[in-house]
């Protein structure tokens, strides 16, 4: 019961959050915007914060990353090797793969702040500004593929790994 109430305040504001872009007059398209302050400004704004203002041992911080990597590039590869399977489709599995191996940053910070106070966002911060980059190389990869884009400038325009790299 503990855990789930971990991320009880997390969840019930996506629930209100819902009801509120479904039944007011702050419709979806306000709500496209706040997105995209969040993810242009205030996400990697508290990303390099966090790393700034609680830095980790150099060994701990490298045994976290590398962690972190390992286990995203196994979710790659399993999600990649499923592409490989006779039948199916590349485009619906070039955008589904990702499912593989990205994961939510947000729950993920609001889980370690629960669990580890600052030090906990700071480690945590750090696998993101590791697997983030990664992962989402990983996810718009097959995408850039299939749609004519060239990966390193839809990767050098993302603003996660921008701030990370920052």
């Amino acid at each position: 019961m503990r855990d789930i109430l971990l991320l009880l305040p997390d969840f019930l504001l996506i629930v209100v959050g819902f009801l509120v872009c479904r039944y007011t007059t702050l419709n979806r398209p306000i709500w496209e915007s706040m997105e995209k302050l969040v993810y242009h400004l205030l996400f990697p704004v508290l990303l390099f914060t966090s790393i700034v203002r609680n830095p980790l041992n150099p060994a701990d911080a490298a045994s976290l990353a590398l962690g972190g990597v390992a286990t995203v590039v196994m979710g790659m590869g399993l999600a990649y090797a499923l592409g490989r399977w006779p039948g199916v489709d590349p485009m619906l599995h070039a955008s589904g793969a990702q499912t593989a191996f990205r994961f939510n940053s947000y729950v993920a910070l609001a889980m370690a702040e629960r669990l580890g106070g600052a030090a906990g966002v700071a480690q945590m911060a750090v696998l993101v500004a590791v697997c983030v980059p990664l992962c989402n190389a990983g996810a718009v990869l097959p995408l850039a593929r299939h749609g004519g884009h060239h990966l390193g400038r839809e990767l050098m325009r993302n603003p996660l790994i921008l701030s990370t790299l920052g």
